[in-house]
């Protein structure tokens, strides 16, 4: 369920409609999640060590992640603490969770086009691959204008929003950010990151906008051609 609802947060710059303010976050300090062992898991809750964690996100200095096949390089706040995943449901070329109580969430996902230059041909791509999602859950957006960036001689699109999830099995903020980008020919990269709120809304929107800022923009693609695999 929760690679269900990171792809519903990365998917809904398709709609929008607008949300109550929220309260500033108590001061709290910095603090890393512990050590994630790698096991399956359902999330966390919220709660100061959440809070920490998300300060630890919007403080830490960068480094580069590669992913499994070195096509993609990423780089992420307190980069050696995430770890690698795959996503439920969905095939993903890289995915990445901070703390087993999924603090913060990765993913980069493959979308084909018929000619990768054509302006807005990524986004549309990656909307038409996220309808089928937004159809059948319950999603409430509120959505901060569009960006366009430089990247590798190219522009990317970035956006950032917030996703209100409702279902009978999740009820949940998330600050997300994701850009589309016209990577191989014939194929898009789209890369982004869901933040769950946990009553830390405007914390998990720094780290979201955090990375619509200064990771995004940075996305590095080594491969002169698709990536074979997706998990």
């Amino acid at each position: 369920m929760k690679s269900l609802v990171f792809r519903l947060a990365l998917a809904t710059g398709l709609a929008g409609c607008g949300a109550p303010a929220t309260a500033l976050p108590q001061p709290i300090a910095p603090s890393p999640p512990p050590k994630d062992d790698g096991s399956s898991s359902r999330g966390g809750d919220g709660g100061p060590q959440h809070a920490a964690a998300l300060e630890q996100l919007r403080a830490s200095p960068l480094s580069w992640r590669m992913d499994g096949q070195d096509g993609v390089r990423v780089p992420l706040p307190d980069g050696e603490r995430w770890t690698r995943v795959k996503f439920w449901g969905v095939k993903s070329l890289v995915g990445y969770r901070y703390g087993k109580d999924h603090h913060a969430i990765v993913g980069g996902f493959v979308v084909h086009v018929d000619d990768e230059t054509a302006p807005g041909a990524c986004g549309a791509a990656f909307e038409r691959w996220a309808q089928p999602w937004i159809d059948a859950f319950e999603v409430a957006i509120e959505r901060d204008p569009p960006r366009a960036s430089p990247w590798e001689g190219k522009i990317i699109d970035i956006a950032s929003l917030v996703a209100r999830v409702a279902t009978l099995g999740v009820r949940d903020e998330y600050a997300a950010a994701y850009a589309t980008y016209p990577a191989w020919k014939g194929a898009c990269l789209v890369l982004g990151v869901a933040v769950p709120a946990r009553s830390e809304l405007e914390r998990a929107k720094a780290v979201s906008d955090r990375f619509a800022t200064e990771i995004l923009p940075n996305v590095q693609v080594t491969a002169a051609s698709e990536p074979r695999d997706s998990y």
